[in-house]
């Protein structure tokens, strides 16, 4: 009885400290407030921007035409020492998309060839979704008349040099393209 009344406890103290850092995050919105949030390894991440960029928005992304006349959708959002990218290939509208692939094609390369999730710390390690380290966004929201783009994602990612993994969860974005 004792066990068991301890492992509740553990549980019960484990989730209200997600709940607290689920509660850092900006609400899950789909009106183009240009709004982004997760959960890495556990911890509240929002962006804040880079001072030594300054002008640069800390969220931007969108739908985006590609050269092939396709259009995707391209999530980025920046803080001061990591960044976090979500690549959507030929997707327009509300769905579950799979990140499940392996690209050997970086971020801002002329046409990747899957969707892909990033995330990078500067000047340092980048870990990416993989074949075997996957993840899923969800699109809630599509309209690309007004250029909106919300929703929601989950990523398992991998540093190849390393073998270390980051678990991003909880995620949102809510974008609108100017």
């Amino acid at each position: 009885m004792k066990k068991l009344l301890s492992a509740f406890c553990l549980a019960l103290l484990l989730n209200s400290g997600c709940k607290k850092e689920i509660e850092k995050i900006p609400s899950a919105t789909h009106s183009g407030a240009n709004t982004f949030g997760c959960l890495i390894n556990g911890k509240a991440w929002v962006p804040t921007g880079r001072e030594w960029m300054s002008g640069v928005n800390p969220t931007s992304g969108g739908f985006f035409g590609e050269v092939d006349n396709s259009t995707s959708i391209y999530i980025k959002a920046y803080a001061e020492n990591d960044e976090i990218k979500i690549y959507l290939k030929n997707i327009i509208k509300t769905g579950t998309y799979d990140l499940n692939k392996t690209t050997s094609i970086k971020p801002y390369a002329v046409l990747p060839e899957a969707s892909y999730g990033v995330y990078s710390l500067i000047n340092d390690a980048e870990y990416v979704t993989d074949l075997e380290h996957t993840g899923t966004v969800v699109i809630t929201y599509a309209d690309t008349t007004n250029r909106i783009v919300a929703g929601t994602f989950n990523m398992l990612l991998y540093q190849k040099n390393t073998g270390k993994t980051i678990n991003i969860t909880n995620g949102r974005f809510d974008y609108k393209n100017h």
